[in-house]
This record gives C-alpha cells, sequence and structure tokens, in this order.
C-alpha cells in the first residue's frame, strides 16, 4: 500500500520533477531546500522553474521510463536486408524493398542491423548518381561520338530537320579543319566539331 513516502520520495524522474515544482510553486520553498530533497542540485532547479513558466515542461503524459524495445529483426529479414547491401542499396532503398514485401522496418532500424552486420555506411550519393538533376529533372542519356558513314541510311524525325539540307555543303567546306585552325573546344565524348 502507498503513503505519503510516494509523495515525499518519488522513484520515477517525471514525479520526482513534478514534486520538485510543486514544492517550489505551492509550497514556495527555496531553491536550494527543494533540490537538497528531491537530490537536484539548485541550478536544475531553477532550470525546472523557467522552463515550466515557459510551458517547456508537459506532465499530462508521463514520459515512459527505460530503454524503448527494439524491433525484432528474423534471421530472414537480417539475410535479406544483407543481400541487397551487397548490391550497394542504401538503407532508404532497403527500408521500400521491405515494404513492399509487407515488413515495415525503419530505415534507423536497416542502419542498425547492417552496423551489426558489419557493413559501413554508403558513402553519399548526389542526386546526379540518382540520375536526378538539381531541379529534380531526369538527367538525359550522355551524349556519345557518332560518324557520319554510320548514319547512312537511317532516318531521324526532327522537328528543326531542315539543317541537314546544309549537310553535303558542310562537307564541301571542309568545316572540320576550320574548327581544328580555330581551335574550339572539345571533349573525347564530344569533338569541337560536334558542337
Amino acid at each position: 500500500m502507498r503513503d505519503t513516502s510516494f509523495f515525499t520520495h518519488p522513484e520515477n524522474d517525471w514525479q520526482r520533477r513534478y514534486e520538485a515544482l510543486r514544492a517550489s510553486f505551492v509550497e514556495r520553498l527555496p531553491a536550494r531546500i527543494v533540490a537538497d530533497r528531491f537530490g537536484y542540485s539548485p541550478g536544475y532547479i531553477r532550470l525546472l522553474r523557467h522552463q515550466f513558466q515557459h510551458g517547456k515542461i508537459d506532465f499530462s503524459e508521463p514520459v515512459p521510463e527505460g530503454k524503448a524495445a527494439r524491433r525484432r529483426v528474423t534471421a530472414e529479414i537480417r539475410r535479406r536486408i544483407k543481400a541487397w547491401r551487397e548490391r550497394r542499396l542504401s538503407a532508404g532503398e532497403i527500408t521500400v524493398l521491405l515494404s513492399e514485401d509487407g515488413i515495415e522496418l525503419s530505415v534507423r532500424t536497416v542502419e542498425r542491423v547492417l552496423a551489426e552486420e558489419g557493413f559501413p555506411k554508403l558513402p553519399r550519393r548526389t542526386r546526379l548518381k540518382g540520375g536526378l538533376t538539381v531541379n529534380g529533372a531526369e538527367v538525359p542519356e550522355r551524349s556519345q561520338l557518332v560518324s557520319l558513314s554510320k548514319l547512312n541510311g537511317k532516318r531521324f524525325d526532327c522537328a528543326g530537320a531542315g539543317v541537314f539540307l546544309f549537310a553535303p555543303f558542310l562537307a564541301q567546306l571542309d568545316v572540320e579543319k576550320i574548327v581544328t585552325a580555330a581551335s574550339l573546344p572539345g571533349s573525347k565524348v564530344i569533338p569541337a566539331i560536334n558542337y
């Protein structure tokens, strides 16, 4: 059966804070006496008072104490997580794949399992590696060098196709020699003549 010691010597932290504040405000005891009674420092009592006066402490529902229960992950789920990480999938991608299979795990839980299994974190991926630009648009396929001899007989649809009417004329002008002489910029993939 509970007696007055339940209130004068509370066991739970939330109740100790509550009783310390009650003694401070209702009984109007100084911080030093309240601190001695409930095992706090006077500075902490002043901090509690300040937080309570500014609405930063809520006693409507006590915070559960002790270690939060971790979600148990079966050996089968661990095996699947390891297999997906070996394919270099991120914890977020693994979470999505598990969710599609009806297994709801948080990203944090997947990260914990990977750490327990000895996998290091993947380096951060840029949006570009993920196939998106900064604005979220898809990155188009990379341009490639194409020789004119490979295009012979192929058909292309283009809104501005009229420019191709000048291709024979450009070939006669020896544009490649002009571009080379002008030292226009180019790259290994797309030489200056293709710009």
